[in-house]
């Protein structure tokens, strides 16, 4: 025991040692890794935000040469009292706000002394605010704004538009929805008309408010990295910051940070003075890591511990096992098959154990199987027999009941009855097709000669109520089928659609290739089916049907299991029927396995 607690403590203090250097190790791989993939994000944003300022300069670039907006505008500066006028220079402002996209905030008109024309806040959604943009709190930056417009005029820089970020932020509301501040604001003002050279001819200036939504989506995607170490701003060419993830940070100057404690990643913004930044807090981040080495030593701990009693309690059952299997494999050496081990492990000897009373169930599974066999030989030998039995009894009967009707037909041509003659005829050929070759095949020749006399004496029974047609291609008639699947169909025609009608009714029963299969069709224009008679129909052609047609003899759903059996999948049995019209069912035969090879 002493040994092993030594070595336990060993281990442990090991441990701590390879902890702290994983620690180091994995920090400096951190920044590193953090560095990297932090530049791939600034390229990537630094070209969303730049093609959004580009689009938004271009935006009010385009709007500030707008002939509709900059006449309406002379109209309204030549007399402010115009109520026309200023209508028609509100329309041309709802009309510049309805063509832009999501981001435009705001419009405002207003002339070089800051006096405000007129503005327009755009609603979002179905949020909108009752205060305009620009008021008296913010009249000062929008003084500054304006002016340093027309110290760009008259030094002729390029781009001929000044650029303020303040104020940042603004609030939309609704009575119906709650309070949505929109932040990271660019405001850009324009000269009107935008091709105005000098500043003493200036006489009004355009000012759009901008929501950029790439910055945005830019601090929102920094702060769903969950890295407590990471925050990002944009600043000037000062250093002064202009957009930041976090709001404390706004106005500050950047070059402040010390830059032993934080790492900063630069990218200057295309065609602007504008820079984005990422900031990696170096503490922040040993802090994090400082955490997960702290779980790590823990984690540590109670594994050795863990194991420590997992080793106690394996070394004191070792033997356990082998003494419950050396006095199983006794009782099995003195013929007792039953006995099994009682499983208290999970090591490699338990596992042994395990074995032996799978292959002992095993052994009684097989005995019980062969068993089972063979009673189920036996019974089978029994049904068998009956079966025979039961066949050779009803081949005598249809041997008696055939001769016997041969010779009241003799009889009957004896007395010149030859209608009755060939009655009998028929009859005694139907009874022979049906009680001889109960389980062999037949040609389809045989089924549609018998289908033929069936409902010739089915004519003559029921004096002349219907009539029919069988028509089949004679190149066909020598195929295999299963024997009598025509007579449910037929049956069903006779004794269900012609119930009730007297006379004019007609069966139909044609055959036909339809591409690589027979199609069969059984029609009448009997009295039809109900939605009812129908739904029992359905039933009766699936592969589960249980229910007997009355009055079909063996059934539509015995036929279409059979059907099933002998075709296999490439059978297809279809039907429809509507009341008053008649029934029609459809029997696609695929060709016979033995034609099929026989013409590979």
């Amino acid at each position: 025991m002493r040994l092993a607690a030594i070595t336990v403590i060993v281990m442990f203090l090991v441990a701590v040692a390879f902890q702290q250097y994983l620690q180091n190790q994995y920090l400096q791989f951190l920044v590193a890794s953090s560095s990297q993939s932090d530049r791939m994000v600034l390229d990537v944003e630094e070209d969303t935000i730049a093609r959004e300022l580009q689009s938004d300069m271009q935006t009010g670039a385009t709007a500030s040469l707008d002939p509709d907006l900059i006449s309406s505008a002379q109209q309204y500066m030549a007399d402010t009292g115009d109520i026309s006028a200023k209508l028609t220079l509100t329309d041309s402002i709802e009309k510049l706000v309805r063509q832009n996209l999501y981001e435009l905030i705001n419009i405002a008109l207003v002339t070089p002394d800051v006096e405000i024309l007129i503005q327009k806040n755009r609603a979002i959604y179905n949020l909108y605010s009752e205060n305009n943009l620009w008021n008296d709190s913010n009249r000062e930056q929008l003084a500054g704004l304006c002016v340093r417009l027309q110290d760009q005029l008259e030094k002729n820089t390029v781009p001929r538009a000044s650029l303020s970020t303040e104020p940042n932020s603004f609030t939309l509301s609704s009575n119906n929805a709650r309070i949505s501040t929109k932040r990271n604001l660019l405001h850009i003002a324009y000269a009107l008309p935008g091709n105005q050279r000098k500043a003493k001819d200036l006489e009004c200036i355009l000012v759009f408010t901008f929501f950029l939504t790439s910055v945005d989506d830019f601090f929102n995607r920094i702060s769903e990295m969950n890295h407590d170490y990471l925050s990002a701003c944009i600043t000037d060419s000062s250093q002064k910051v202009l957009y930041a993830q976090d709001e404390s940070f706004l106005n500050q100057d950047l070059s402040r940070i010390n830059p032993a404690r934080t790492q900063l990643l630069s990218r200057k913004i295309e065609e602007s003075d504008w820079t984005l930044h990422l900031m990696l807090d170096l503490d922040a981040m040993k802090a994090s890591v400082n955490v997960q080495y702290m779980r790590g030593i823990l984690i540590f701990m109670l594994a050795i511990l863990l194991i420590c009693a997992l080793q106690l309690i394996l070394t004191n059952r070792e033997l356990r096992p082998i003494r419950s299997i050396g006095k199983a494999m006794k009782l099995v050496k003195q013929g007792v098959w039953k006995t099994r081990v009682e499983i208290k492990g999970n090591d490699e000897i338990w596992t042994l154990a395990r074995n032996y009373n799978d292959m002992a169930d095993a052994l009684e599974e097989w005995r019980e199987l062969n068993r089972r066999q063979n009673e189920e030989k036996l019974l089978s030998v029994r049904q068998t027999a009956d079966a025979q039995m039961h066949a050779l009894q009803s081949q005598i009967n249809a041997h008696f009941l055939c001769n016997t009707l041969n010779a009241i037909n003799m009889s009957a041509v004896g007395q010149g009855n030859e209608e009755v003659s060939e009655m009998l005829r028929m009859l005694s050929n139907i009874m022979r097709y049906a009680y001889s070759r109960s389980f062999e095949e037949v040609t389809l020749g045989d089924e549609v000669r018998w289908v033929s006399q069936y409902l010739a004496l089915q004519k003559f029974r029921l004096m002349d109520v219907f009539n029919y047609r069988v028509d089949f291609p004679e190149e066909y008639l020598e195929w295999p089928c299963c024997k009598l699947f025509l007579q449910p169909f037929v049956e069903n025609s006779i004794s269900h659609g012609f119930a009730e009608k007297q006379s004019g009714c007609f069966i139909s029963v044609t055959g036909q290739m339809e591409g690589d299969r027979m199609k069969i069709m059984v029609e009448d224009n009997g009295c039809g089916m109900t939605k009812e008679q129908q739904e029992k129909v359905e039933a009766a052609l699936s592969q589960d049907a249980s229910m007997h047609m009355e009055g079909t003899g063996i059934g539509i759903e015995n036929v279409a299991a059979r059907l099933r059996i002998y075709y296999g999948s490439g059978l297809s049995i279809t039907f429809r029927s509507a009341e008053g019209e008649g029934t029609c069912f459809t029997i696609l035969l695929p060709i016979p396995e033995i034609l099929d090879t026989d013409e590979e």
